[in-house]
């Protein structure tokens, strides 16, 4: 009969063959059929709804100020209705695709946290634009913060042993942004998630991730009130009580929960956060 030590050395083993044979590969995300359904979601006469100013042949400008007012009014799906029909008709705007990615970046959380697929789907869509846009020269700050929040939210799309670059590459576009606007909100944002998702690994993550980029509770901490000071949000808020939770600091994490909770909706995503804001600070007691 194999020594106990030797059983659990082959478990261990077994453990980490199987781990390996399941987790290195990302979920499967074709964007055609996916992008063909959302479009056809959108009711047809939405364009009613674009001011007659932005109606008119060579007023993308304004289209698209139209749907930065649209966001700002927290119409995020009308927002998102708007953009996707707009990318459908222009094809070498960079303006265009962030507007896009950002819509649906905005969609990830329109579906309920149960509906991983259209997430999922949701998330490649908005880096899939994102990287588009950059192709096409889109260098602002506003931009390459899309680029770096599209990058971060689509990490456990790729091969496990991806990873670890795939987060290098959104590090660096959220400190591009930075360099040209120290205060860009969603770069500091991205910042926050992607040290707290480094800090919070499970060991198997950890072990395949050996070459990951430098990361710490304390910069997580640091980027994520920066982002709230820079732009108060309940998205913000929320992500600084995760970083609280992780260093088990559960008092000042119910504290964030609770102001992010009580406070008036001001930011595009405010609404469509208030159910997971509400469990996670269910969580707590």
């Amino acid at each position: 009969m194999m020594p106990s030590h030797l059983r659990a050395h082959a478990l261990l083993a077994l453990t980490l063959v199987a781990a390996l044979s399941s987790g290195c590969t990302g979920p499967s995300i074709d964007l055609k059929p996916w992008r063909t359904e959302q479009l056809a979601a959108i009711p047809a006469p939405i364009t009613a709804a674009i001011p007659m100013e932005a109606r008119a042949p060579g007023a993308l400008a304004a289209r698209l100020s139209h749907i930065e007012q649209l966001r700002t009014q927290r119409q995020v799906e009308q927002a998102r209705q708007l953009a996707l029909t707009l990318v459908s008709e222009h094809s070498n705007d960079p303006a265009v695709f962030t507007a896009a990615s950002r819509a649906e970046s905005d969609a990830v959380f329109m579906f309920p946290e149960s509906d991983k697929l259209s997430r999922n789907h949701a998330a490649a869509s908005s880096l899939d634009y994102a990287l588009a846009a950059q192709r096409l020269g889109a260098s602002t700050a506003r931009d390459r913060a899309q680029l770096a929040w599209a990058l971060g939210t689509t990490t456990h799309l790729q091969p496990m042993f991806d990873r670890a670059g795939h987060a290098q590459r959104t590090l660096e576009a959220a400190e591009a942004a930075l360099a040209q606007d120290p205060r860009e909100a969603t770069a500091l944002a991205t910042l926050a998630v992607v040290n707290l998702r480094l800090q919070t690994l499970p060991w198997i993550a950890k072990l395949m991730a050996w070459s990951a980029p430098d990361s710490s509770l304390a910069d997580a901490e640091r980027f994520a009130r920066s982002a709230q000071e820079a732009a108060p949000s309940r998205e913000h808020r929320q992500i600084l009580a995760k970083v609280l939770i992780a260093q088990d600091r559960h008092e000042e994490a119910r504290a964030e929960l609770d102001a992010a909770l009580a406070a008036p909706e001001s930011s595009p995503r405010d609404a469509l956060l208030e159910p997971a804001l509400r469990a996670l600070r269910q969580s707590l007691d």
